[in-house]
């Protein structure tokens, strides 16, 4: 579980003319991960010759798909004898679809227009003229749009000349609409400063009319779109399912007409190579063999340790599958690197938990968690993050039980609120009173799981570096060591290592000198500060317990047996309710946060490089089709 799973390589060679039988197998088998054959004296393949005919089809049966209203799908999966026959029996129908979709389209595109004429004559609307009767040889007209200050102005400035007429109207936005007649040869661009200038409609009655006359030619068009869409809704109750069903179907058949690239070819022959789990090699050679007999050669191929890099396939737990989940979201290990899953399986649920630390906040935040995980999708983000905040709940209890916090009180505390005496038990320690010991503690943690770090990393480079794996022990040894150092001399603790832990100390630099040079030497402080990042846990910690604290002390309701002091009781204990419970939320953030940085940043750094190719087996999904 440590490890990823064994990989091995396998090659198979075979005729070209069995290839799209023994690529369907392979992709129903869901075991073989691909990758590019590169095997010398051949070229790369292309895609199969079936490959244009499919990929044809699939983009017009996308696109009818796309152009219809999403519709139900069978419940009973689709079998396909022949999937391009299918495909041209349901493209015969494309024509069809054509006709009723310009249809709409076209319907559509006459009634915009019908309601850009309405919004064009919708500020003249209440100009009670025949617009078809403005037509003289000795005047001409103007439409002019003003605010309503400026058009008083515009009256005025018209009402000065000797010859004129005026009409005006309101528009629904409150402004007015001024149409005036002035004799033909007389300048009108004294009116501009007065408002907007518009075109003169060309109507045949008055614009009241003309609208009416629209909106009822608009009613009509909307009957007519209506019957389009109830046709084209019918169009696809008739054929959505299958369509679904054929495209599904084309893009498993392209996907496997495509994949041949992957492959090395000569003129008669195909060149296959991908990674199988070991324990599966048998059955993938004995699988090909019994179908296609002396037509097909397979055998394990030997893995190039400089060329090859075998894709990463993790096995751990189910119950490890969120903390997996948080391992593969950063990046994946390499082939035969250590998979920290089961590790920050048992480490982030207890930094959390010493960030956490409070019993009553614990069972706040299962209960939190367990609502988020039923309404997040499954697989998600969010939905594994609450799942670790769910496993983390449980350690974090047994310390807040440890510690005696119970939302900021001690339980002596909380039973005295409740008219209760007694104590039940001695806390092991109180956080804040006691933060010399509780840094101690996380000090500890650190420098143990910072040791496991320098261990994981020798474990690693060991196959690949001698020279890294030394300097990784080199490294532990200066973190016993200097560890043991300073609580012998500076905390007169551990007294018999006090000859001991000097010549550990000195010993390992000397190694770590020799294997990283006198530049490893110059590190050496930045380990002491890998360390003492460990003390923001108790920083952290501290500051939720001061902040519970504070508001048990403003905040706790009171309670008095009046009908005011009942309702003030209800509010208040509402308020002192919702208050913990945000504070919590923001406790679950802060806990976790700070846990997974300590254990990527500080953890990760002393052994891990990731960067993996993921394992990703050649498999077909079928959601609407069976294979036949």
């Amino acid at each position: 579980m440590l490890q990823p799973v064994r990989m091995s390589k396998v090659r198979a060679i075979c005729l070209k003319q069995i290839a799209p039988s023994v690529i369907k197998l392979l992709h129903n088998m869901a075991v073989v991960h691909l990758k590019d054959a590169a095997v010398p004296e051949t070229e790369r393949a292309g895609p199969l010759s079936s490959y244009d005919d499919i990929s044809s089809r699939l983009i017009r049966i996308r696109s009818m798909k796309e152009a219809l209203p999403k519709g139900n799908v069978a419940k009973k999966k689709y079998e396909f004898e022949s999937i391009l026959s299918e495909a041209d029996g349901m493209l015969s129908e494309d024509d069809k679809l054509r006709v009723l979709l310009k249809q709409k389209e076209d319907v559509s595109k006459e009634i915009e227009v019908k309601l850009a004429a309405q919004r064009a004559l919708a500020d003249i609307a209440e100009l009670s003229i025949d617009f078809s009767k403005l037509q003289s040889e000795s005047l001409h007209f103007i439409l002019l749009k003003s605010g309503a200050d400026k058009a008083a102005k515009a009256r005025a400035a018209v009402s000065k000349r000797k010859n004129f007429a005026l009409t005006s109207a309101h528009t629904q936005a409150g402004a007015s609409v001024l149409l005036i007649a002035l004799p033909k040869g007389e300048d009108a661009k004294f009116l501009e400063e007065f408002g907007q200038m518009m075109p003169l409609p060309s109507l045949s009655s008055t614009p009241k009319h003309e609208i009416g006359q629209l909106k009822s030619a608009e009613k009509e068009l909307r009957v007519e779109l209506k019957a389009a869409q109830e046709k084209i809704a019918k169009f696809s109750e008739r054929h959505y399912a299958k369509l679904v069903a054929i495209e599904e179907s084309l893009s498993i058949e392209a996907d496997r007409a495509q994949v041949s690239t992957m492959f090395s070819g000569s003129d008669s022959l195909y060149f296959i190579e991908g990674w199988v789990e070991k324990t599966k090699v048998g059955e993938v050679e004995s699988e090909l063999q019994r179908k296609f007999g002396r037509r097909i050669m397979v055998s394990e191929a030997k893995i190039d340790e400089h060329h090859d890099m075998p894709p990463t396939l993790l096995s751990n737990p189910r119950a490890a599958g969120p903390f997996q989940f948080i391992v593969e979201f950063l990046s994946s290990p390499q082939y035969g690197e250590i998979d920290p899953t089961l590790l920050i399986a048992f480490f982030i649920p207890i930094l959390y938990a010493l960030i956490f630390g409070d019993a009553i906040y614990a069972i706040f935040s299962f209960f939190i968690a367990t609502y988020l995980i039923r309404i997040s999708k499954s697989g998600s983000l969010l939905n594994n993050i609450s799942k670790i905040w769910q496993i983390s709940a449980i350690p974090a209890f047994i310390a807040g039980v440890a510690f005696d916090e119970w939302s900021g009180f001690t339980h002596q505390h909380l039973l005295a609120k409740f008219g209760l005496q007694g104590a039940f038990y001695q806390a092991a320690m109180h956080r804040v009173s006691d933060v010399q010991t509780l840094m101690l503690l996380v000090i500890v943690v650190g420098s143990i799981q910072i040791g496991i770090g320098f261990l994981l990393g020798a474990i690693n480079e060991w196959n690949h570096s001698k020279k890294h794996a030394y300097a990784k022990l080199a490294w532990l040894g200066i973190e016993i060591g200097g560890f043991f150092s300073v609580a012998v001399f500076m905390f007169s603790a551990f007294p018999f290592l006090s000859l001991a832990a000097p010549i550990l100390l000195l010993v390992s630099i000397g190694v770590l000198i020799m294997t990283e040079g006198i530049i490893g030497a110059f590190e050496i402080p930045g380990l002491a500060s890998n360390i003492m990042s460990y003390i923001r846990i108790a920083a952290v910690g501290v500051g939720g317990v001061i902040l519970a604290e504070a508001v048990n002390e403003l905040l706790f309701p009171k309670f008095e047996l009046t009908p005011v002091g009942i309702l003030f009781f209800i509010i208040g204990a509402a308020v002192f309710l919702a208050v913990h419970m945000v504070s919590c939320i923001i406790a679950m953030f802060e806990s976790f946060i700070h846990g997974a940085r300590l254990n990527v940043v500080e953890f990760f750094g002393k052994f891990y490089k990731g960067n993996g190719l993921k394992f990703s087996p050649f498999t077909v999904r079928r959601l609407y089709t069976e294979e036949t």
